[in-house]
């Protein structure tokens, strides 16, 4: 095994002399759920003529602490929106690509920076991009 190399591959190929995009995704549930959502979605909504394919994000703002990883990471969370608009973001608890109750749970992936040695944890308030997976 290579350690810090991830499952997930994009490439074309010709069959029958027509092109093909094949995707390989991780064999986690949770990272493929990901991992579709974020490459293989965009790449159909491209492929059918959107315009914009990519995802839509939204500005939340986190209930609690949330420690940061040395990778970006798309975390998953539960939104709530209060009294003045605000869409409020919890963590559905660890982020193990096993736990898959974690994402039936989720109504969003939030991008979280890598940690640096100046920021090592986002503080309750603070406020990040989130993707919705689901309806809230």
């Amino acid at each position: 095994m290579i350690s810090g190399r991830k499952p997930t591959t994009f490439s074309t190929a010709y069959v029958d002399g027509k092109k093909k995009y094949v995707f390989s995704l991780p064999g986690n549930p949770v990272s493929a759920f990901v991992c579709f959502y974020l490459f293989v979605i965009p790449c159909i909504k491209k492929l059918m003529g959107f315009n914009e394919p990519m995802h839509k994000t939204i500005k939340v703002q986190l209930t609690h602490d949330i420690k940061l990883d040395e990778r970006p990471e798309y975390h998953r969370a539960c939104l709530v929106c209060n009294e003045e608009g605000v869409f409020m973001a919890s963590s559905t608890g660890p982020q193990q690509s096993s736990r898959l109750l974690s994402l039936q749970n989720a109504h969003a992936l939030l991008l979280l920076p890598p940690r640096t040695s100046s920021c090592t944890v986002l503080e309750a308030g603070s406020k990040v991009e989130a993707i919705l997976i689901k309806p809230i």
